[in-house]
């Protein structure tokens, strides 16, 4: 038996940790960074909020002051362990002492294709975004499907199929049967999502797949011989579908026209503030005073002491500990940063691009964006960008406050600059369907004039003979 030595060498691809991290705190919303803060705080005894004691050079607190000579030799002592970048933050927090929070009282809709487009991420490929956007803009108040596989194919230049299959994914989410082309298969679906949690029932499945016009009928005994079942069966099924499903899926999502329930669970509170200044756009990424973190001062002199060679005092547990708890709060310290740094960078290139809509607030003007073209300019990871504007809200200098998908999306603009191009129009020459087409087709909607027709027909605008004085 021969036994032999040998060196092999492999490519394996690990996931680095801190990467794990700064992801997980990049996609945290606002709500949930506090928590996370908070949590840490708890967990890690090298971690805490410096006090805002006044400056000695100034009245700023000392965390905050830049131009003092205190912070400037504070910054030339401590490059390695950076506190937090220094910049005047906003406490939306609330106001222990019983002030009001003025931002507790702005609400923002969660309409529901703001909902969908949030949950779309995760069932739907990249590739396929533009599609399932589409889709999503084109399901009506009730939450049905208002045009056809053939024009979505044909104003996206893609095949049906590929429709078809974003359309399938779509209607996998929730509220169920959303997304449905008629009530008929509105019905289905909630019957077959039901089916699926355990809590359908086979004889309406079957009566709905397969005895539509039966049932609307009410031609229970024919209903009852074909699916050789008793008649009290099938009426049991009927009332289980009058009384189960819903036919407008979209009910529970209000729409902006409707009174607001003094809910606080219906406000919102924004991540980015943009304001409008004489020198430009000033972008804030909102944060408490409690996400201004610095390290221990003990801990901070220990772990200086043990880098510079001087703690030999320690024994190896305490090493270990001042090491693992130090070098821990720095690094997520350096993740809240570089989520602010990010939150910034995304921001201020979404507003320099959609510059028109932050000066008129008309949706005619918003411009086609997608996450990719950020990333592409940026020159980072499009999940990145994905990560960083998942769930987060963006309050606008005129104080509305949007989610950033609404600036990723080409097609919500469309019904309205239609709406807006018509509005706009000499009555006496008013424009034509393909007029329209060609003028989208200018501001980089490729839209073709069957699709134009449609959108404002949907509106409920008069074609251009008919509008004309």
């Amino acid at each position: 038996m021969l036994i032999e030595q040998s060196l092999k060498q492999t490519l394996s691809q690990r996931i680095d940790p801190k990467l794990i991290q700064a992801n997980n705190i990049l996609q945290l919303s606002q709500l949930e960074l506090q928590q996370a803060v908070e949590q840490e705080l708890a967990e890690n005894p090298a971690l805490e909020v410096p006090e805002d004691d006044p400056c000695d050079g100034c009245d700023m607190p000392k965390t905050l002051c830049i131009d003092c000579s205190f912070q400037k030799q504070k910054l030339d002592a401590e490059v390695d362990l950076s506190i937090h970048e220094l910049e005047i933050t906003t406490d939306f927090s609330g106001d222990p002492e019983g002030e009001t929070d003025f931002l507790s009282n702005v609400e923002a809709e969660v309409d529901l294709r703001n909902h969908l487009c949030t949950l779309i991420r995760a069932v739907v490929p990249g590739d396929d975004y533009d599609v399932a956007e589409y889709l999503l803009s084109n399901i009506n108040d009730s939450g049905y499907l208002d045009c056809t596989i053939a024009e979505a194919a044909a104003t996206l230049d893609r095949d049906e199929e590929d429709v078809e299959a974003v359309l399938a994914l779509i209607q996998t989410l929730e509220p169920s049967g959303v997304g449905a082309r008629n009530l008929r298969e509105c019905l289905r679906i909630q019957l077959e999502h039901l089916e699926e949690d355990g809590q359908g029932n086979p004889v309406a499945l079957a009566i709905v797949r397969n005895y539509w016009q039966e049932m609307v009928a009410r031609r229970v005994g024919r209903i009852a011989r074909r699916l050789k079942v008793p008649q009290k069966e099938v009426l049991a099924a009927l009332d289980f579908i009058k009384n189960s499903l819903n036919p407008y899926p979209a009910s529970a999502f209000r729409n902006p026209w409707t009174s607001k329930p003094n809910d606080a669970g219906s406000s919102v509170r924004p991540d980015v503030i943009v304001r409008r200044t004489p020198a430009g756009y000033e972008i804030e990424v909102v944060q408490n005073d409690q996400h201004l973190l610095t390290i221990n001062s003990h801990y901070k002199q220990a772990y200086q002491d043990l880098k510079s060679g001087e703690g030999k005092n320690y024994s190896e547990d305490e090493k270990k500990h001042i090491l693992e708890f130090v070098e821990r709060a720095n690094l997520f310290i350096r993740n809240l940063n570089q989520r602010r740094r990010t939150l910034r960078m995304i921001t201020k290139n979404v507003v320099e691009f959609q510059q028109g809509y932050m000066e008129t607030t008309s949706k005619a003007f918003l411009r086609p964006l997608t996450r990719t073209k950020i990333a592409r300019t940026l020159k980072i990871h499009e999940s990145t960008i994905s990560r960083a504007t998942s769930n987060k809200y963006v309050q606008l200098p005129s104080e509305e406050i949007v989610p950033f998908d609404f600036f990723f999306d080409g097609s919500v603009s469309v019904k309205d600059l239609i709406g807006e191009l018509i509005a706009g129009e000499d009555r006496s020459s008013p424009l034509s369907d393909q007029a329209i087409a060609e003028m989208l087709q200018e501001r980089g909607l490729n839209i073709a004039r069957r699709t134009v027709v449609k959108y404002r027909e949907a509106q409920k605008i008069l074609s251009s003979r008919q509008r004309r004085r």
